[in-house]
């Protein structure tokens, strides 16, 4: 499985086509354009790819893409936020 950053940058170059120059780790998703709608499908997506649940309080815009990465990598390790399949 590629590297949860390179993930969540693929995402933000594809779905919310954001320009890849732009993407960088301290960045943050107010910095990148997503308003609050946008943040909500972000989770959604997010929790899509990786199967973690992922509260919409867990994201706001002034969060960096690093915080993002690192959030969605201690719920995979720890399995808190793993949702089982249905």
């Amino acid at each position: 499985m590629p590297d949860t950053y390179d993930t969540v940058r693929s995402v933000l170059t594809g779905v919310f086509r954001v320009p890849e120059d732009e993407i960088r780790p301290r960045r943050t998703l107010e910095e990148l354009d997503l308003d609050s709608l946008a943040l909500t499908e972000l989770v959604l997506v997010l929790h899509e790819r990786f199967g973690v649940r992922i509260g919409n309080e867990d994201l706001s815009r002034g969060t960096t893409l690093a915080q993002v990465s690192d959030h969605l990598d201690v719920l995979l390790a720890d399995g808190t936020g793993t949702v089982a399949p249905s």
